[in-house]
This record gives C-alpha cells, structure tokens and sequence, in this order.
C-alpha cells in the first residue's frame, strides 16, 4: 500500500468513526451544562442545540452521504417530510398534554417517587422506555393477529421510504406518533422521575432517533454494543425481513438480549419494504391516514 492509499484509508476512517463519539459528547455534556442551570431555566436552550446539530447533520448528508440515492430531496422534504413534522409535532404535543393531565388527575400516581440522583434516573428512563418500545416495535413486525396486523398498518409509514436521513425520521403515521409518545413518558409517570430526569431522557433518546436516521457512514464502532446508531437502525430499514431487525430506539442491550441484534459486514442492499406498489403513495395523504383501518397491506407482507 502507497504512502497515499494508507493517508486517505486513516482520512476516511476518521471520518467514519469521530462523528458519533464527538456527537454523544456533545450531547451529553449539553445536558449536564442545561440541567446545571448554565444555559437558564431547564430545557430553554434545547431548540438552540438541536438548531446547531441538525444543520450539521444536513451538511455532512450533503457533502459525504452514504447513498445518493437514500438522500432527501427537495421533493421529498417538501411533499413529504415537512407535512409530516407539523402533524406529528401537534400530535405529540396534543398527546403530551392529554397524558400530563390525566396523570395529574390520579391520587395514586407516581405508585413510587424516587429519591436516585437524576441521572441514574435518567438511564431507568431511557431502558425502561426503551424496553416497552422495543416489544411494541418488535410486535409491530412480528406480531400475527389482529393486533399485529393493525400495529404494523399503524407504523409501516415509517417504512415506506427507500431513504433513510435525518429529516425522514418525521415520517409517520399520527396514531404510531401517539402512542411512542406515551411509551417515553410512562416511566416518568409510574415512578416519579425528576424533571431533569426526564429532560436529560428525552434529549438523548431524541438525539438518538436523529443520528440513527443519518444517511451518512457515521460508525458506531464498540458504542453499537450500547446505543443504537446510524448502522444498526439502517439495517432495521433494510427491504429484506431477514436483516430488519434491531427493533429498540435507543439502547441495543435488549436486541441483544432478546437475539433480534443484526449488524452484517455491509450495507442494505435496498431499504424500504417488499412491495411498496400495495401501498398508499406519499402525496395521497387521506389514504395514508386511513390505512390502519384498512384492510389491504396485510402485516406478512413486510415480515
């Protein structure tokens, strides 16, 4: 190998490999400066983190994607992407609020109030979350029955897209919106968690379902035993049943615990799902909110 070949192999590495790490610092270290009062009342700098790290995230997209062709394009964002984050934002807000209140309106609730430090609370949040997720998600494309069939009509807007980037990780159908948002919340509720807890949850399983969307050749390396990232949630992206696994949000302990882990030595051949022609199209709009209620698209078809 030329003295060339082995400068651009270590260039390219390092591409690979820093992003994530210095983004999980980047991350991390936010939080502790926010609920440290550095950045004034908790959470009002978070719009200004994600204003810094989205744009970043966007560029990189743009100047190294990992395909061309799984890349947003105007079209996309415009027609597809953007619809889908103001309705999906109004509904996590609206469920957000319903859920608040009605958890107000019960004597018994937390049935435990914690006294941990707030970030050992924080991990309870995000595994006891993520393990409740990672079994709606998992019934949502294994699952048989009627359940499984309405679960997965519910979530496989998410997978109709042959791309995977940042901006895609908004599309989805409001009802599957809606009850992840209940699923994050519930450990909070149930035991009484801080709101610094849950504030420092919130911000990292978010920064999760960002960098896992990120259609750049962003590794993980050994953080893949931990987190789930961009190559391990690609794969669960991936048109062949077989490799689309990986079916938690934020920690890869209970894909590996539960023998659902996939990370093969390449990328997916193609992402999306087996027969997108059996599926409403992204501009059809009142089809796409109809189609949990439809009776096409049966739940073997993506399984």
């Amino acid at each position: 190998m030329s003295n060339l070949q082995a400068i651009t192999r270590v260039h390219s590495n390092w591409k690979r490999y820093i992003f994530y790490p210095l983004t999980l610092a980047g991350t991390l270290a936010f939080i502790y400066a926010d609920v440290g009062g550095v950045f004034g009342p908790l959470g009002k700098a978070y719009p200004l983190y994600l204003l810094v790290l989205i744009p970043i995230m966007v560029a990189f997209e743009r100047i190294a994607p990992m395909r061309r062709e799984w890349g947003m394009t105007q079209k996309s964002f415009l027609s597809r992407d953007l619809p889908m984050l103001v309705v999906n934002g109004a509904t996590i807000a609206a469920t957000t609020h319903a859920v608040t209140w009605l958890a107000s309106q019960h004597a018994g609730l937390p049935i435990h109030s914690s006294a941990l430090a707030w970030p050992v609370e924080a991990i309870c949040a995000v595994l006891l979350s993520d393990f409740l997720w990672y079994w709606v998600h998992r019934h949502s494309h294994e699952g048989k029955g009627w359940l499984g069939r309405w679960l997965w009509k519910t979530h496989a807007i998410h997978h109709l897209p042959g791309e995977v980037y940042v901006f895609m990780h908004a599309v989805g159908h409001p009802i599957n919106s809606a009850y992840v948002r209940v699923i994050l919340m519930l450990p909070a509720i149930l035991f009484g968690f801080s709101p610094e807890a849950v504030f420092a949850a919130s911000v990292f399983s978010g920064f999760q379902g960002l960098v896992s969307h990120f259609n750049v050749d962003a590794r993980a390396g050994w953080f893949n035993r931990l987190f789930i990232g961009t190559e391990l949630h690609r794969f669960h992206h991936s048109a062949n049943p077989d490799e689309a696994k990986n079916y938690a949000a934020t920690t890869s302990l209970w894909d590996q615990l539960f023998g659902t882990y996939r990370l093969p030595a390449r990328e997916p051949i193609a992402l999306g799902v087996l027969d997108r022609a059996q599926y409403p199209a992204d501009s059809q709009w009142a089809k796409l909110l109809c189609f949990p209620m439809s009776m096409n698209a049966k739940h073997e078809d993506k399984t």
